[in-house]
């Protein structure tokens, strides 16, 4: 449910829409892979490996909205109907080798990982627009059919020496190379023909390229330990807007130190310090700026302008036997990536647009307390909460704001029960408090979940899950810009009851396999945008 107002510069309300939307995806989700270590002899490994997953999924999306006024009477409605056919695929190689130097756990290990993610999707929105007596007024159809490719290569390779005397040396070095095409065309077939739609109509190329090395070295005493590492990363980069013939180039080279100081306090106690600069980069399709349509008047869409956010954190920890945890932290980030619901005016009409833009900066400060406790014999209990207070700075849609930010926290226990002849049973709760996010206000939340297990000789086991059992969990939050007030409540799915069976074959004793790939940063930022 969406409540949406719009203001002028004097402040004074124009209008609003009062949404409600309702989207059903239907999945299919096939996924395989296949992978072999050939041991050549004593000191070389070689290993591959080969996935492939295939998605696809229907979303079925239908809007019914109202339109306010000036004078917050009714002056119209309007409905859209979203049919859509969705198939994303992803096809990935990874070839290892690994040479053991000695036996003290040196080695030195090259990966090298293509993979390939594709994507078509056919988008179909039919809007009817009504006047105040309920008569249709117009007919809007917009067609969508979009095509996309990302081919990612990567080549890595890693050094880790041990010396005596508790002496260690890591280093590396990789270079990845990712080319991302994304070809959205839309039609206007309001008139039963279909005719191109040049203002939603894109054609986006992105290209990157990006060279590091790092080293660490790290030193263990008797009851101190310290670790010191620094990465240096050249990246080159290159937008291309196709029906523009828009070239957006960005190249440069950081630095990221990082220290690690660990005591011994007692036997039972440690006291580590650490702090590092880190950065993180827009997925791809934060970057991608095709329109992804709810109704007319909302869409979601990348942000080719996006730049990456780089943080200094701080943190202290004290452990107590290795189980209990209590860590003091700060970090300041620069260029903060922020998720963003913001106003804009496209052909003289107001839009609201889902994308992401960079703030001046972000501050954390956080207290995060871990604690387990053995209740009974049978009962085990986890518990975790974490107090922060988060600040924001920047510009968004001519809206400024200073350091604007709240105290809040949230709680987590996880609660095990063994009920003996193979039955256990789990019990989660989870709490999050009100919690400003620059320009949203997000209320309070909380979700509890149950489940059993029965666990039988043959290695099976049949397990009994219900989630959100009291539909809690589902986000209520307000966006304001000073031009635009938003109020929104999104109801997922997800009080949802899981019977599942499962059945091992063989002993389950041939150990872990060994963990290879040189490309999980790069795959951790194709996400969902």
């Amino acid at each position: 449910m969406l409540d949406r107002n719009f203001y002028d510069a004097n402040n004074t309300f124009e209008k609003a829409y009062i949404q409600d939307n309702f989207l059903k995806m239907n999945f299919r989700n096939h996924i395989a892979k296949v992978g072999m270590d050939y041991y050549m002899n004593d000191k070389n490994v070689l290993g591959f490996s080969v996935g492939f997953i295939s998605n696809r999924f229907d979303p079925k999306g239908d809007n019914s909205s109202t339109i306010l006024g000036s004078d917050y009477l009714p002056t119209g409605t309007f409905t859209t109907q979203n049919r859509s056919r969705d198939h994303w695929k992803n096809a990935s190689f990874n070839v290892n080798h690994k040479y053991t130097i000695d036996s003290l756990g040196s080695e030195l290990t090259t990966d090298f990982d293509y993979i390939n993610y594709s994507n078509t999707s056919l988008q179909n929105f039919e809007t009817r627009n009504y006047n105040i007596a309920g008569n249709l007024d117009q007919l809007d159809i917009l067609k969508g059919d979009i095509g996309g490719n990302l081919n990612i290569y990567s080549l890595k390779s890693d050094l880790t020496k041990a010396f005596k005397n508790n002496w260690k040396l890591e280093a590396g070095v990789k270079t990845s190379f990712v080319k991302a095409d994304n070809d959205l065309q839309f039609f206007d077939a309001s008139s039963g023909t279909p005719e191109i739609d040049k203002d939603k109509t894109n054609h986006f190329i992105y290209e990157e390229n990006i060279n590091a090395a790092y080293g660490n070295v790290s030193k263990k005493w008797k009851k101190f330990s310290t670790n010191f590492g620094l990465r240096v990363e050249n990246t080159n980069v290159t937008g291309t807007q196709m029906t523009t013939n828009q070239i957006n180039k960005k190249n440069y080279t950081q630095l990221f130190p990082s220290a690690v100081f660990s005591y011994d306090v007692t036997d039972k106690s440690n006291l580590e310090i650490n702090f590092s600069r880190r950065i993180t980069r827009p997925s791809y399709n934060q970057l991608n700026p095709f329109k992804f349509y709810l109704d007319p008047t909302t869409y979601k869409a990348g942000n080719p302008e996006l730049n990456p956010q780089t943080t200094m954190n701080y943190e202290l920890t004290y452990s107590l036997g290795n189980k209990y945890f209590a860590t003091l932290s700060y970090s300041k980030t620069s260029n903060n990536i922020t998720d963003v619901i913001k106003p804009v005016i496209e052909g003289g009409n107001n839009i609201t647009v889902q994308t992401n833009e960079n703030l001046s900066s972000a501050s954390y400060f956080g207290l995060n307390l871990i604690a387990p406790f053995k209740m009974t014999k049978w009962w085990d209990m986890n518990n975790s909460a974490n107090f922060y207070y988060g600040s924001y700075t920047g510009n968004v849609s001519g809206t400024q704001i200073n350091n604007k930010g709240n105290f809040t926290f949230s709680l987590n226990s996880i609660n095990s029960f063994k009920l003996g002849n193979g039955f256990t049973a789990e019990l989660t709760g989870n709490y999050q408090a009100r919690e400003i996010y620059a320009y949203m206000d997000v209320q309070p939340n909380w979700y509890l979940n149950i489940g059993a297990q029965k666990k039988f000789k043959n290695t099976s086991s049949l397990k009994l899950a219900f989630n959100d059992i009291f539909f809690t969990s589902n986000p209520k939050a307000r966006t304001t810009f000073n031009s635009y007030v938003e109020n929104f409540v999104v109801e997922r799915d997800t009080r949802v009851i899981t019977l599942s069976y499962t059945y091992n074959f063989g002993s389950g004793k041939s150990g872990q396999p060994r963990k290879t790939g040189g490309a999980d940063d790069l795959k951790q930022r194709i996400g969902n945008g």
